[in-house]
């Protein structure tokens, strides 16, 4: 675990807004943290002066392990068309593409990190 300090640096911010943006920077950053699934100890502060925006986390994990997401594509036997549309929409290329067989058929699936 280590340390996470944010400092935004701004021309001055009138009371009502400095609470405003604190809170809504401190929401987004804890959403953030919890949709990515990152650990952080609940003991963190967000502080406002008239120039600046604070957020401070004192624990927050710093080694991330994301597992691989298989993504389904169409069947091999699938018109050449598909095939590229299924490239495109998921912008890669087509060596990155793997053949799986799933019930004795064979479908296309890409992994992404």
């Amino acid at each position: 675990m280590s340390e996470f300090f944010l400092e935004l640096f701004s021309e001055e911010i009138p009371p009502k807004l400095q609470i405003s943006a604190r809170e809504n920077l401190l929401k987004i950053l804890i959403d953030f943290l919890n949709q990515e699934k990152i650990k952080y100890d609940k003991n963190f502060s967000a502080i406002s002066t008239p120039n600046r925006l604070i957020i401070f986390f004192k624990k927050i994990e710093t080694l991330i392990i994301r597992q691989p997401i298989e993504l389904k594509g169409p069947n091999t036997n699938s018109s050449e068309e598909a095939i590229k549309g299924f490239i495109k929409s998921n912008k890669i290329s087509k060596s990155k593409l793997i053949k799986k067989k799933l019930r004795m058929e064979s479908f296309i699936f890409i992994k992404n990190l």
